[in-house]
């Protein structure tokens, strides 16, 4: 298991002006994010939740050859 801190894109998921919930992107292309975030916009409540793909510096985990977000240090928004 390791730690890396990188600049990474990520999806996030806004709830009354705060980051609830990240989602790594595998593959890292914006394209990605954008098919993801279009996919959940369909299935949740747009009034009630915001979601953003953007590239943030983040403490990113792996374990067992997958990356997991462990703590968002910087983001743009």
């Amino acid at each position: 298991m390791g730690t890396i801190v990188s600049g990474v894109i990520v999806l996030c998921m806004f709830y009354q002006g705060g980051i609830i919930e990240h989602t790594y992107v595998k593959d890292q292309k914006m394209s990605s994010c954008l098919k993801a975030k279009r996919i959940v916009e369909r299935s949740v409540n747009p009034q009630n939740v915001r979601m953003q793909c953007g590239k943030v510096k983040a403490i990113v985990e792996v374990y067992m050859g997958e990356k997991k977000i462990v703590k968002i240090l910087e983001d743009k928004y």
